[in-house]
């Protein structure tokens, strides 16, 4: 990403949000960032940014990622990189059982064939709830409502690209 030039009259945004800060992290800050995300066996569930992709930004404080996340990027210094581990209660809660429903095939509206691990959306009182298809009978499936990072503790290898400071 090009910032602009200072004497760029052009530009829309105030010089002090196009300059890196060079201060340790802290609230408010605009932060771009690197992760991985691991299981407790250390398989890979998420890497972000994925090849190819530029590294996304966050403000710390607006929970753009998990509050336990944004607690562990404060304090960090651009290029420092950090592993945390999160318990389920620090990233996407327990996995709950409540949240498997079994719903009849014939109220699923999908044009073709329905498969193990198809995500579909629930009608929970007029919101949508997304799920995931965890078992087929003859006549009605499983569906679970669980976020699929539910009741994993979560290994977090977190890098500090770049402070943007929006605030200071």
């Amino acid at each position: 990403m090009a910032f602009p030039s200072p004497h760029d009259r052009r530009s829309r945004v105030p010089r002090h949000d196009a300059t890196p800060a060079r201060h340790a992290a802290r609230m408010g800050d605009r932060l771009r960032i690197r992760y991985v995300c691991r299981d407790e066996d250390g398989v890979e569930l998420e890497r972000c940014p994925q090849d190819g992709i530029d590294a996304p930004y966050i403000v710390l404080g607006q929970e753009d990622v998990l509050p336990a996340l944004e607690k562990a990027f404060c304090g960090m210094r651009p290029g420092e990189t950090k592993t945390v581990r999160l318990k389920p209660s620090e990233a996407f809660g327990p996995y709950d059982e409540e949240l498997l429903f079994t719903v009849p095939l014939t109220e699923l509206q999908i044009d073709g064939d329905v498969t193990i691990g198809m995500t579909v959306e629930l009608d929970d009182d007029g919101d949508p709830c997304p799920g995931t298809i965890v078992e087929i009978d003859d006549d009605c499936v499983v569906i679970d409502c669980n976020h699929p990072m539910a009741g994993k503790t979560l290994t977090f290898t977190l890098t500090l690209l770049e402070i943007l400071s929006n605030s200071r």
